[in-house]
């Protein structure tokens, strides 16, 4: 029989060196950080074997019949556990204008509400200590409502500069128009005289804040009453000039005009 074929003799050489061998390939086969305790002869502190990439060996300088026996339980494995939590899901804000609301002015239309999911994640953990965490699948259980906040636009209309003109005289330069323009005299004056007395008092500065409506025609808004001149917020005869004309565009006559005022309440 060979030499090689022999059972080592205990404690000999042989018997070292297949010991020192398996070591060698245990520590080769460990994937994370382990610590190397304790060597036989000396006291040093202990140190960290780094994780191997596949196929690599490890190399130490230490006397690996010196170190004590490895052991791989499966308190050094990577154990990867699968877990699920609600969470909540916060509501948003939204913010719309709103041509109601003053400029400058907001209101919450909408209280947010908070929302609710699950979600499920893959965890690992190495010695009891987690190390990371992976989103696997999320499940809306309740979807957020958000608050919808209203953002005022609305802007007051500007306020025309002032005319001198009194409504008398203003009264006076509407009658010779009327008749001067197309002929409105007698019935038709007395139509028209009414129908601009009760919108504005043959009033050139009146002006409604809510509509913007402006002027002895009350124009709807003032500014219409520009194609009859650039001054039509303060120039009672510019006023004039358009109100006639979009009176006889309109209804023909101011009688007419005044009817449809007393059946609709305006003109």
């Amino acid at each position: 029989m060979s030499y090689g074929r022999t059972n080592p003799m205990p404690g000999g050489r042989r018997e070292r060196r297949q010991r020192r061998g398996a070591r060698n390939r245990i520590l080769a086969q460990v994937g994370i950080a382990v610590a190397v305790g304790s060597f036989a002869v000396g006291s040093i502190a202990a140190a960290a074997v780094p994780a191997l990439d596949a196929g690599q060996s490890l190399a130490t300088s230490a006397d690996i019949a010196a170190l004590p026996e490895i052991a791989t339980g499966s308190a050094d494995a990577g154990v990867v556990t699968t877990e699920t939590a609600e969470e909540s899901l916060e509501p948003g804000s939204v913010k719309k204008d709103d041509p109601n609301l003053e400029k400058g002015t907001t209101k919450v239309v909408t209280e947010g509400a908070a929302g609710s999911q699950v979600v499920t994640y893959d965890v690992t953990y190495v010695g009891g200590v987690e190390v990371s965490r992976v989103e696997t699948l999320t499940v809306t259980v309740e979807p957020a409502t958000d608050e919808v906040i209203a953002v005022g636009t609305r802007t007051a209309p500007a306020v025309p500069a002032v005319s001198t003109v009194s409504p008398g005289t203003a009264r006076a330069i509407g009658q010779q128009m009327a008749a001067d323009m197309y002929g409105w005299t007698g019935d038709q004056w007395s139509c028209l005289s009414a129908l601009w007395q009760r919108e504005s008092g043959w009033n050139p500065n009146a002006h409604n804040s809510s509509s913007g409506a402006h002027g002895i025609p009350q124009a709807l808004p003032g500014s219409k009453m520009a194609t009859a001149g650039a001054d039509w917020a303060t120039n009672a005869a510019t006023q004039i000039k358009w109100g006639l004309g979009y009176i006889k565009g309109r209804y023909g006559t101011p009688c007419n005009a005044w009817n449809h005022s007393e059946t609709k309440g305006w003109y």
